[in-house]
């Protein structure tokens, strides 16, 4: 995969091109390129259709001939499986270890030990039963006690004429029934009229799986806003109805060369006509440490969302109408 990475750097210094101004003319970050170069790309298993398009790219800037890219693209496939048979090897491997590890758990036996039993210790002595019997007569006597207590107690508080139950609720006089349900009726009828009039100025989300969520704008709306902060370093692109989506630069956000400070986000706002949106998915690095929001609303992200650091794919699609539905 080096040869790779070589032929790339010396087609790029051949046109006098720093990588900088490489990344400036595909849209690549810098970090990406490098990682290309230097033959790095074990770093984006699981991506290879973007690789393949950042050869493209790359190719069509540095004026490779149709034959070059293939031979390039053609390497890195070959990189790729390699990669794969190395995976599947190393799974090989462990799963033998495995078996060869549980091979000697069911050879090694321990043996019970022999017990030499001794009279004086196994025997059940008389004094001993005399004893749990007494015992266990004592603890009978005591709950026929308790109970006979209570009852005898019980009794002579309800034979007594100036005791009173406090069960008794029932209440004398009016105590303005009428009244209190039409207060409730009231309460009851401006709380869903507040309730009606914060849904219809808000975005309606509904979560349909793990980071895939699908939306719905209030009635009237042709545009909306999608924003998007990192908190962390992480590589990312945008497909937008299933086609790459060039207003978005795939490289990597919250770079560690300029952002230090890990509560500070690097925000990026992207605006959709909704006539020409049905969909996106936005393919990030890392996950975990990222927010996001619709026309400024942040969509609240679940546990099961945010537990796996892993590159993942969010995805958003946008509907003409989710009845009452609100997010899981």
């Amino acid at each position: 995969m080096d040869n790779l990475g070589d032929t790339i750097r010396q087609k790029r210094e051949a046109k006098n091109l720093t990588i900088e101004e490489l990344s400036a003319a595909t849209k690549i970050s810098v970090a990406v390129l490098r990682d290309i170069e230097e033959g790095k790309l074990d770093r984006y298993k699981g991506d290879e259709a973007y690789v393949k398009m950042y050869l493209k790219k790359i190719s069509n800037v540095l004026d490779f001939e149709q034959e070059e890219l293939e031979e390039l693209t053609s390497q890195y496939l070959a990189l790729t499986r390699e990669l794969e048979l190395a995976d599947i090897k190393d799974k090989e491997k462990k799963e033998q270890h495995n078996k060869d590890a549980v091979t000697r758990s069911q050879k090694f036996k321990i043996e019970k030990p022999h017990l030499a039993r001794h009279d004086s210790v196994y025997e059940d002595k008389q004094h001993v039963k005399i004893i749990r019997g007494g015992i266990v007569l004592g603890l009978v006597i005591a709950i026929i006690a308790v109970v006979w207590f209570g009852i005898y107690f019980t009794s002579k508080q309800s034979s007594d004429p100036t005791f009173e139950s406090s069960t008794n609720t029932q209440a004398e006089g009016d105590i303005g029934t009428e009244d209190n349900e039409n207060t409730d009726e009231e309460t009851t009828n401006n709380t869903n009229d507040e309730e009606e009039t914060t849904t219809s100025s808000e975005i309606t989300l509904v979560r349909n799986d793990v980071l895939d969520y699908s939306f719905a704008l209030p009635e009237g709306e042709e545009t909306f806003t999608f924003t998007i902060e990192y908190y962390s370093a992480c590589w990312a692109s945008l497909t937008v109805n299933d086609e790459s989506y060039d207003s978005f630069v795939s490289k990597i956000y919250h770079d560690e060369s300029e952002y230090d400070d890990e509560t500070v986000a690097e925000t990026v706002t992207l605006e959709f006509s909704v006539d020409d949106f049905v969909s996106l998915n936005l393919r990030n690095g890392n996950n975990g440490t990222q927010k996001y929001y619709i026309n400024g609303q942040e969509i609240e992200l679940t546990d099961e969302d945010t537990n796996d650091p892993n590159p993942c794919n969010f995805i958003l699609t946008l509907e003409s109408d989710l009845e009452n539905e609100s997010t899981e």
